[in-house]
């Protein structure tokens, strides 16, 4: 009964969002809420597009950990503090003579768009889920690391996105261990590797300051307190990995996302945006592009081969 009324609904909303007028109305809202964030950051609000400001300023920095390293995981030493691998802010750093205003708008329609990729017909009801409109009133790339697992299944090397920046959900390149999927695992973790490779090469002082800054923070992941998922990050680890485990035995691809948000080295409530990601993995209606192009052989359950030898059949 409960799953016969769920499926109804379901379809309703993707019926409703395959409509011409919906679709351009998301289009408005869209334009509507990237002015009003922007307008809202150039107020001068430190806490408006938060994670937004950290990026664009980073990217700017010579020493973008001075704070992290200073003031550990709070906000001493600094409200704004750059806490990932070097590579994003040199990559930003091409784009760090935009305005902050500019950037952010910029910045806003990318989220939007990763949105509007992976919800399909589902967006807008997806776009009132806090979570969503908490990381889209943030800045923060979870959105983006959603987008890169589900990409990551037809293009391995988009894992590079998630080991590079929030690292610890990397455990879901479990799937292809488990699978066997060998060529996929190996991409993916050669790109990441050449990427840190040629990091490092540019700017080594920039990943010694960045160990440092990892050790102010052990203590944070280590606990419960604050967390969304009152648990520290070894048990969520060994969650993901035995959820990820599970859903490569079983071809559910849409548990990979699941298994990246229990593995975030500290969850925020706004990380359970990544579930995002699950909508075009395991509802494919509502994302039929996305899924189309995503589809494949990780589809089906993992099936050990077994012997033909003592089957009874002829030779």
């Amino acid at each position: 009964m409960i799953r016969a009324v769920g499926t109804r609904l379901l379809a309703s909303a993707i019926r409703l969002g395959s409509l011409p007028a919906t679709r351009h109305g998301l289009v408005l809202a869209s334009a509507v809420f990237i002015f009003v964030i922007v307008r809202a950051a150039a107020t001068g609000d430190p806490l408006v597009a938060y994670d937004a400001h950290v990026y664009w300023s980073a990217a700017a920095l010579a020493d973008p950990y001075s704070a992290t390293i200073a003031g550990g995981f709070g906000a001493e030493g600094g409200l704004y503090k750059y806490k990932y691998p070097p590579v994003l802010a040199q990559l930003l750093f091409v784009v760090h003579w935009l305005p902050w205003p500019v950037f952010l708008g910029a910045w806003t329609a990318l989220l939007l768009a990763a949105v509007a990729l992976q919800s399909g017909r589902l967006m807008l009801p997806v776009l009132f889920l806090p979570p969503v409109l908490g990381e889209l009133w943030l800045g923060n790339l979870n959105l983006l690391i959603g987008l890169a697992i589900v990409v990551g299944f037809r293009w391995p090397a988009a894992w590079a996105i998630v080991v590079l920046t929030k690292m610890t959900p990397g455990i879901g390149l479990l799937w292809f261990a488990v699978r066997r999927e060998w060529r996929e695992l190996f991409i993916a973790l050669g790109v990441s590797a050449a990427v840190a490779a040629t990091s490092f090469a540019i700017a080594p002082g920039l990943w010694a300051d960045f160990s440092a800054a990892l050790r102010t923070q052990f203590d944070v992941s280590l606990s419960s307190a604050g967390q969304a998922i009152p648990l520290p990050l070894p048990v969520r680890l060994v969650a993901g990995a035995l959820l990820t485990t599970w859903g490569a035995r079983s071809g559910r691809r849409w548990v990979v996302p699941a298994a990246a948000i229990l593995a975030i080295p500290f969850s925020w409530w706004n990380v359970f945006s990544i579930a995002v990601g699950a909508i075009p993995l395991a509802v494919p209606g509502a994302a039929p592009r996305l899924a189309a192009l995503v589809a494949g052989r990780g589809d089906r359950p993992r099936v050990r081969r077994r012997s033909v030898h003592g089957a009874g059949s002829g030779p």
